[in-house]
């Protein structure tokens, strides 16, 4: 466990695992980095070196009542690249840590990066002519409603392994969903298309077929964005298929990740 220090003094934790090509996993809202501990040893296994870490508000980082803003994550994300040294690292996000992903590319590009991979996690979070998917199909005009539910949505679908639970349980940490609702409401006004659109580097997505925030036909769909897009459906996965599934996330990305560094 160690900690690094942002540009605006918020302690963010993080860990480092193995040597190899580095692969940063950053976990989505709510969520801390023990919930990628069904990844680090099979990655780690594979020659890879996996870094984890805490966003601000999350896990063992400091709480903090400033930079509740997806931006901010995606800058917070960049200095830890650059604290630690790394050179094209391949990024893992689930949920909004795949939108903190997004908002690292808006601000620098993929230019440092070796491929990304997004998990059940849709650039654009609400429905409008141009876009058929939303969380629980919303709208602008169902926004706060949408927001009201999720705290109380069941993520999950297919059951998580007792190990899994144990080692997720030990890392438990409150979170105030009403303290970090700014975050939320900034991360659901965001449009990612864009980003998408313009990557020049390959990028997995992958969805839970039974996620219980949308459709997993967005996969596919957001694949086609981009210029070097792929899409995989975890099928009887809820909305964390790396929990749920771990066996078949963790060989989907593993091999991915091969195709890019053999």
């Amino acid at each position: 466990m160690s900690k690094f220090k942002t540009n605006d003094d918020v302690k963010l934790d993080y860990n480092v695992y193995g040597e190899g090509q580095p692969v940063i996993m950053v976990a989505g809202y709510s969520g801390n980095q023990a919930t990628w501990a069904p990844e680090i040893d099979p990655f780690v296994a594979s020659g890879l070196q996996v870094i984890t870490y805490d966003r601000r508000n999350h896990g063992e980082s400091d709480i903090v009542d400033y930079g509740m803003r997806i931006s901010r994550h995606g800058q917070d994300l960049a200095e830890l690249i650059t604290f630690l040294g790394i050179e094209k690292p391949i990024l893992v996000g689930h949920s909004m840590g795949a939108s903190t992903i997004w908002a690292y590319e808006s601000l620098y590009g993929d230019d440092n990066l070796r491929a990304v991979v997004t998990e059940d996690q849709i650039p654009k979070m609400l429905r409008d002519d141009s876009w058929p998917f939303g969380l629980f199909n919303a709208d602008q005009h169902h926004f706060f409603e949408a927001i009201e539910a999720l705290p109380r949505t069941k993520l999950t679908r297919a059951k998580i392994s007792t190990d899994i639970k144990r080692e997720i349980g030990k890392a438990y940490h409150p979170f105030d969903f009403s303290y970090n609702e700014p975050l939320l409401i900034d991360s659901l006004m965001q449009d990612w298309r864009d980003v998408v659109r313009r990557e020049h580097i390959p990028h997995l997505f992958i969805a839970g077929s039974q996620s219980s925030l949308w459709s997993s036909d967005h996969a596919q769909a957001v694949a086609e964005m981009s210029s070097l897009g792929y899409s995989h459906i975890v099928s009887g996965a809820g909305h964390i298929p790396h929990i749920e599934m771990p066996d078949e996330f963790n060989q989907v990305v593993l091999e991915f990740i091969s195709e890019l560094i053999r």
